[in-house]
């Protein structure tokens, strides 16, 4: 049975490196900001990186500057040299002081609030170091429930369903897939988020027939309207496939749209 395929009235909502319209991305406030306006069972999908002495910490860049008061590479940094940054700042004056925060710490809070962590892997090159540290990490706190897996790199996702199978994987893929079903199972993964502008093609209509679930990425409510004020209203289009039983998640930058689709889509 596929832990990630919904129905209609349960598809999941997330919140694209939390609430990140909201507030600093990949923070714990962030995630607290996306719990607070989707509920318990929200999905937060974030970004994992590791530090040279070994911490996994959410972060998307593979640099600093963008999102802290840090400069250089990620994997270059000691965790206590990355934990002095300020990682709020730069979004608002009222999150300044807002750490880059350890997967652990993210966990402990996911436990308090009912958050499930999709975990994107932003490394593709230390598989047999990143594994095990993440299979014991998950054996110590007992978190498989509150997670999910993703990445880019589908070889990745199959070995790593192998080594650690029982937290569901999440395929992502920017492209259009000629074979999505046949890709999934060949990958081992549980889901595959497609891109808006392929939907319609297709390619979730054979995912649910294999079994896979389907996940979609929503644009900024901004966006929606824009594109509403030229004829194109995407966000009536993605109640329609709730309605019709093509997805299992939709996520945005604000989790208060995925909400209000969600509702909208189930008449409430």
């Amino acid at each position: 049975m596929n832990p990630l395929k919904m129905t209609p009235q349960t598809i999941r909502i997330a919140g694209h490196r939390g609430h990140s319209a909201g507030a600093p991305e990949n923070t714990l406030a962030a995630f607290r900001k996306a719990h607070e306006l989707g509920g318990e069972g929200i999905t937060c999908e974030t970004d994992l990186a590791l530090t040279s002495d070994g911490e996994f910490v959410l972060i998307h860049d593979d640099i600093l500057e963008r999102t802290t008061d840090g400069r250089g590479l990620v994997r270059n940094m000691t965790y206590s040299e990355i934990a002095k940054l300020d990682a709020g700042r730069w979004f608002g004056k009222e999150f300044a002081g807002e750490p880059v925060p350890r997967l652990r710490d993210a966990l402990q809070l996911a436990r308090e609030l009912g958050i499930i962590y999709q975990l994107e892997l932003k490394i593709y090159d230390r598989d047999d170091e990143i594994f095990p540290k993440l299979r014991a990490l998950i054996n110590e706190l007992g978190c498989a429930d509150l997670l999910q897996f993703s990445s880019f790199d589908f070889v990745q996702l199959r070995a790593l369903k192998k080594a650690i199978p029982d937290v569901p994987t999440v395929g992502l893929s920017h492209s259009r897939l000629i074979d999505p079903a046949a890709l999934a199972r060949d990958a081992n993964v549980d889901a595959i988020n497609l891109e808006i502008n392929h939907f319609p093609s297709g390619e979730a209509i054979q995912l649910q027939e294999a079994g896979i679930a389907t996940f979609l990425h929503v644009p900024r409510p901004e966006r929606l309207e824009k594109l509403k004020s030229y004829g194109v209203d995407l966000r009536a289009q993605v109640i329609q496939w709730i309605r019709e039983g093509q997805l299992d998640q939709i996520i945005s930058d604000d989790v208060a749209l995925m909400a209000s689709i969600r509702s909208e889509a189930n008449g409430c």
